[in-house]
């Protein structure tokens, strides 16, 4: 039978003995958790049990990709990292993109699944049914940067035909909110995933472009529905944008509607010096020499490399932000001029941490300062709103772990807890370790609940996507207790699907059947609308099982009290969420089908899932 779609096989690698193998992807398997994050949750589960935590040789990291990965559908060469994370010490779930996806079909994989810890820092070498763990002792102390291009050099290859994921020194050092950084500015952030590498003593991860191919069951369907795909992409007003400049237009729309978090959340108000202009997506562009860095298959405008020009900086080669390296980088930390903050953010790629978290602590540090809650003797120096020099300062030593580094590196919840009193409630976090994407969410509460209750590091739901394909409406008012947690609830299971399928989120932005078909053309499956939805509300329940089963229940569904705070100024002044927030989770827990008292999936819903041997392991046998 002809595996189409996919290559057919699991690489497994135990890190401890050396030894790799392949391990068949069952085709019943396949239909029921598709790939990516479906994959991973259920290895997760199985696998990994409540005793092995992320730091434990038996954790798995499994980097996996799924059907459309490698086929000319654009967006195609997706990552997708499932964990036990750093951060929650539950589980992970975390996209990234450029080649990896593709790179591992071609070489006959869908997977990656590493286990044990390596007594030796290794990476891991795949070129076709060639796999090998190669001593990675010369690349230690590089960045992810200079670790690609060493290697591109020792196998005499780059571009697409060598895909390089790895992790920086903050990985090495085990920075709690160490990432997993690809292909030149590509970055599965979310949950301390490329701390759980660094702790495996797993440098990379370098594919070299296979030679076997990927089948589509039906490729001129494969073809059009692509097509479909794209001209939506380019031409619907809600991705257009998106088509065009990636999310730099999110700057200045959200800081409109009081979204763009500016200086850890302390005010929501533009400074009058900054000139507007310079913040919309197209004023971004402006003053960068520019080339284009797509991912496989994707004719999206952005993942540009760019040349700084001006300022000390000046004539540095590097990764053109999304929205969130503009954020994180910048406007959380005060930073208002483009040229740094697009510098800081790719020191913090180079690094490899996830650049939500470093804004999140860096401003933090820098309120606390201020406000006489951390001493220049306790940091070492003076570190001032907007000081991009000073925040490179404090990300070396928070990934050497150097001084107050060494706290910092634990993250914004756990080093705010360990100062504690006023210091503590300046820190933005959620109660479960989850890191906020780059927004303010006292103004999109639909993000806030969402990051509070999600099982995966980060949101499970994230902004709607077409909801009206699922009979929701087009949008509600983002502040609205009622309507916010039923689109929320009510979209849950989307995103996960897209997880699972080896393609960009940003180019799966598609009506829902649009994107079925193109899953009906590459595999010969039937799925509708309403399989890929049952699918991922299936991924969601195993991965809020596996964390219930770690330990990890409703009791911390709830946003640190900064994090939760009622904005002093700008548009939505006095409004605060907390007032509502019982409330919204009593709506969102009836939406999504779970219990409100244990947090667990309900048994019918478990049952309708075909979950039966999960239902039985949180309720009993007899419900």
């Amino acid at each position: 039978m002809t595996d189409y779609a996919y290559a057919g096989e699991i690489l497994r690698v135990d890190l401890s003995s050396g030894k790799t193998w392949g391990e068949k992807f069952e085709a019943a398997d396949r239909r029921k958790w598709v790939g990516g994050a479906g994959l991973g949750a259920k290895i997760l589960w199985e696998e990994v049990p409540p005793d092995v935590g992320w730091d434990h040789p038996e954790n798995r990291l499994v980097l996996a990709t799924g059907p459309l990965a490698g086929l000319p559908v654009w967006g195609t060469g997706g990552l997708t990292v499932v964990t036990r994370g750093a951060m929650t010490n539950g589980a992970t779930n975390t996209q990234a993109n450029g080649f990896f996806g593709a790179n591992l079909k071609y070489c006959g994989y869908d997977a990656i699944v590493f286990q044990g810890e390596s007594p030796d820092w290794v990476y891991l070498h795949i070129r076709d049914d060639g796999v090998e763990l190669r001593d990675a002792s010369e690349l230690l102390g590089k960045d992810t940067w200079e670790t690609q291009q060493s290697l591109e050099k020792t196998l005499n290859l780059s571009g697409h035909n060598l895909s390089v994921y790895s992790i920086g020194p903050a990985g090495e050092n085990l920075v709690r909110f160490a990432a997993i950084q690809g292909d030149y500015g590509h970055v599965a952030s979310k949950n301390g995933c490329g701390t759980v590498m660094g702790k495996k003593k797993v440098k990379a991860v370098a594919i070299e472009r296979g030679t076997k191919g990927v089948a589509a069951a039906h490729p001129k369907a494969l073809f059009a529905a692509a097509d479909d795909i794209a001209h939506s992409l380019q031409t619907d007003p809600s991705t257009r944008g998106l088509y065009l400049y990636g999310t730099l237009g999110g700057v200045r729309n959200l800081q409109g509607m009081g979204a763009l978090p500016i200086r850890n959340y302390t005010t929501n108000v533009w400074p009058e010096e900054v000139e507007t202009q310079k913040w919309e997506a197209n004023g971004l562009r402006e003053g960068f020499d520019h080339r284009g860095h797509q991912c496989s298959a994707c004719g999206m405008h952005h993942c540009h490399m760019q040349v700084i020009s001006s300022g000390p900086y000046k004539g540095q080669v590097v990764d053109e932000p999304e929205y969130e390296g503009w954020s994180g980088a910048g406007w959380t930390i005060g930073a208002t001029d483009p040229q740094q903050v697009t510098w800081m953010n790719t020191q913090l790629d180079r690094a490899c941490v996830d650049v939500n978290e470093f804004g999140w602590l860096c401003g933090w540090v820098m309120e606390c300062q201020q406000k006489g809650y951390i001493t220049d003797q306790d940091l070492g120096f003076r570190l001032e709103w907007g000081d991009i020099d000073g925040a490179n300062r404090l990300l070396e030593m928070i990934c050497k772990r150097e001084g107050m580094g060494d706290l910092l590196a634990e993250g914004t919840k756990l080093a705010a807890e360990k100062l504690g009193g006023e210091a503590q409630d300046c820190a933005i976090y959620t109660e479960v370790n989850n890191s906020p994407r780059g927004h303010d969410h006292r103004s999109r509460w639909e993000e806030m609940i969402d990051t509070c209750t999600g099982s995966g590091g980060t949101m499970d739901t994230a902004p709607p996507v077409f909801p009206t394909d699922y009979g929701l409406p087009a949008r509600v008012h983002p502040q609205d207790a009622e309507e916010v947690p039923k689109h929320v609830g009510g979209l849950r299971g989307r995103r996960a699907y897209e997880d699972s399928l080896g393609a960009c989120v940003f180019t799966t932005r598609a009506p829902m059947d649009v994107l079925c078909r193109s899953i009906q053309a590459a595999t010969g499956w039937d799925v509708d609308k309403d399989e890929a939805m049952q699918t991922g509300r299936r991924i969601n329940a195993l991965m809020r099982a596996f964390n219930l089963r770690c330990g990890i229940g409703p009791e911390v569904e709830k946003p640190s009290r900064r994090y939760g705070s009622t904005p002093v100024d700008g548009p939505i002044a006095g409004v605060s969420i907390m007032d509502q927030w019982e409330k919204m989770l009593d709506i969102w827990y009836e939406t999504a089908g779970y219990d409100r008292e244990t947090g667990r999936p309900k048994p019918e819903l478990l049952r309708e899932l075909d979950l039966e041997d999960v239902a039985e392991a949180l309720w009993g046998a007899n419900v």
